[in-house]
């Protein structure tokens, strides 16, 4: 009981934590949105990479004002925003969004996405915030051969998976039984609330997430959508 009381706490420290720092990021966000508006409408100025740079940030702006707007609905069971998406155009819009990262550390991210996958009824927005996550995570991970592969296929005619590989550091085998676990990270500046949060948006879909990892070898995250649920 204890624990559990400990535990409450921390959720309501952390709410109220939560609600004060939206209130203070959605005014220097909008003004960050402003601007970037204002730079695309004369776009014809930029080359090609400062372009590409401005519209990244605007998709990265895009998404912070998405989970400020709907923080609340993420600790809900809420799927009225869910829709039929594909999975490959999702999975290239996250990487559009986290190749400027990639580039700052030295790392290419390919694709290997099977094309004729059924489109999943899912949530657009809270599906992005999990293949971003798993995709910075990896970026982290300092890749030996400055390499991430992200695939998609299908298995036994029941799944859709979405693969994330990685060559890097590799996960600690005390951190395996925990990784998913509320408030755990092994990061100094880590919330632990990451890839908790993936578990948790995965579980209203009946998804599954795992992954294997191997100590200075990589790491590979799975996340398998059931067809028979998300395609009707």
């Amino acid at each position: 009981m204890e624990k559990d009381e400990i535990f409450s706490n921390r959720l309501a420290i952390l709410g109220k934590l939560a609600a004060s720092l939206i209130h203070e990021i959605r005014s220097p966000l909008s003004v960050i949105k402003m601007n970037l508006d204002y730079l695309s409408m004369n776009d014809s100025e930029w080359n090609d990479d400062t372009r590409e740079s401005i519209n990244s940030c605007k998709e990265a702006v895009n998404r912070m004002s998405f989970i400020v707007t709907n923080f609340s609905t993420f600790a809900k069971k809420s799927h009225k925003d869910d829709e039929f998406i594909s999975l490959n155009d999702l999975t290239l819009t996250a990487v559009k969004v986290a190749q400027i990262e990639a580039r700052m550390q030295g790392i290419k991210i390919d694709t290997e996405l099977q094309q004729d996958l059924p489109h999943l009824r899912i949530s657009k927005d809270k599906l992005l915030q999990v293949f971003l996550n798993l995709i910075y995570n990896a970026i982290e991970s300092k890749t030996k051969d400055n390499l991430i592969v992200i695939r998609t296929y299908t298995e036994n005619s029941d799944w859709i998976v979405w693969e994330i590989e990685d060559s890097g550091k590799g996960i600690e085998e005390s951190a395996k039984e925990k990784i998913f676990s509320d408030f755990y990270t092994s990061k100094e500046k880590g919330t632990g609330l990451g890839l908790s949060v993936c578990k948790s948006i995965l579980d209203e879909y009946n998804s599954q997430i795992s992954f294997e990892s191997h100590l200075n070898v990589g790491t590979k995250f799975f996340i398998k959508f059931p067809i028979k649920d998300l395609t009707k």
